[in-house]
């Protein structure tokens, strides 16, 4: 059995956190140890404010930095950023407020992409044999993760188990994209990577989340008024998923997770606090299902046809090149706009998801559009 702690906390109140965070520990028996050095590893995916909903909230990572001190733990804050060339990563913890906080209880603040390194070969993983993650999650005694509730345009949904992936250093995230360039391949590939880091805890900033075409500024903030809490990173987002109205197995990182016993099955899922919690967060208008149902022959073909294709809104670009930094194909040129080759791009929407300034959409597919001209011919009948 494996619990998770679910428990109203309706602001970004640092007192408030502190204690509900506190009582979450209590209710799955965790407990903080002390004189030890602890890594916190938050979403810090871009630079972008806490309003936005795109980061962790820095009251969050104030109230867990606020109970480690208390044991006179030493605390890392660590991240690898989607934009990590030139600085991104330290940018965004500026940005997002995670500096102040890190400043206040006098944590060291580590980007990834300049820190050491750890080689992991694995042959038990699915698409990774061998990789390269940063070193310092294996340096600390203990790795807390805290990531942030919010929908994603790939995988449906991100959590504990997505959040790991900035562990992965810099540009390394790109290629792996491009190694796993689907839901299916993707989830594995998280997998590979969870299954290889010491996490000890998880604490999910469920406060306001992001929904709709997430994980980056095309999500809109969505209030969910809740922290979860448990040793198990699946068993998180098993609930996780639940309350904003997904089955759970339809989450690959998830299923697989159970198929891997890296997860408990789903009623050995004990939840602690809140029950039965549902919050209508809009789904991400970019997925599509059609794809992992067909004949393998036909995926390639038809993936493409079905799929939604990143395009740019020349009316929000500000020609910054991000999208095409974070390519892990080369598939975007500014001419003097972002340009895209289809006959290069993955559907990965790591365009989408980085652009600071939301100016990436994704167009309606092939199918929809014939869908939707087939209604306004014939009526809903």
């Amino acid at each position: 059995m494996s619990k998770v702690s679910v428990l109203r906390c309706n602001e970004y109140d640092p007192e408030l956190i502190y204690n509900v965070i506190k009582q979450s520990l209590v209710n799955i028996d965790f407990h903080l140890p002390t004189n030890k050095t602890v890594l916190l590893k938050p979403n810090v995916l871009g630079q972008r404010k806490p309003e936005t909903a795109v980061d962790t909230h820095p009251a969050v990572i104030d109230a867990v930095c606020r109970l480690l001190k208390e044991k006179d733990n030493e605390i890392w804050i660590g991240d690898s950023g989607g934009i990590s060339a030139y600085g991104g990563t330290k940018k965004a913890f500026q940005v997002s407020g995670i500096e102040a906080a890190a400043k206040k209880h006098n944590a060291k603040l580590i980007s990834f992409e300049g820190s050491r390194r750890k080689k992991i070969i694995d042959n038990n993983a699915k698409i990774l044999k061998e990789f390269i993650l940063a070193g310092e999650p294996f340096l600390a005694d203990m790795v807390i993760n805290i990531p942030k509730l919010k929908t994603h345009v790939l995988t449906k949904y991100t959590g504990a188990v997505k959040n790991i992936y900035g562990c992965v250093p810099g540009g390394g995230k790109a290629k792996k994209h491009a190694l796993a360039p689907n839901e299916d391949s993707f989830s594995q590939l998280l997998l590979d990577i969870y299954q290889n880091i010491p996490i000890h805890l998880n604490i999910m900033d469920a406060i306001v989340g992001l929904e709709g075409d997430g994980p980056g500024s095309a999500g809109i903030p969505k209030k969910a008024g809740l922290i979860l809490v448990s040793e198990n990173a699946p068993s998180l987002d098993i609930e996780a998923s639940r309350i904003i109205g997904y089955n759970p197995l339809d989450i690959k990182s998830i299923s697989y997770a159970i198929e891997r016993n890296l997860s408990p099955k789903i009623e050995d899922v004990e939840i602690i606090g809140e029950k039965n919690i549902n919050v209508n967060f809009k789904k991400p208008t970019a997925k599509t299902q059609l794809a992992s149902k067909l004949p393998k022959p036909m995926l390639k073909f038809l993936f493409n046809l079905a799929s939604y294709k990143p395009y740019t809104n020349k009316d929000r670009c500000k020609k910054c090149n991000v999208c095409a930094d974070v390519c892990p194909v080369d598939a975007i040129e500014l001419d003097p706009y972002p340009e895209f080759n289809r006959q290069k791009c993955i559907l990965c929407y790591c365009c989408h998801e980085n652009c600071p300034h939301n100016a990436i959409d994704l167009g309606h597919n092939l199918i929809t559009r014939v869908y939707k001209k087939v209604k306004e011919i014939f009526g809903e009948g």
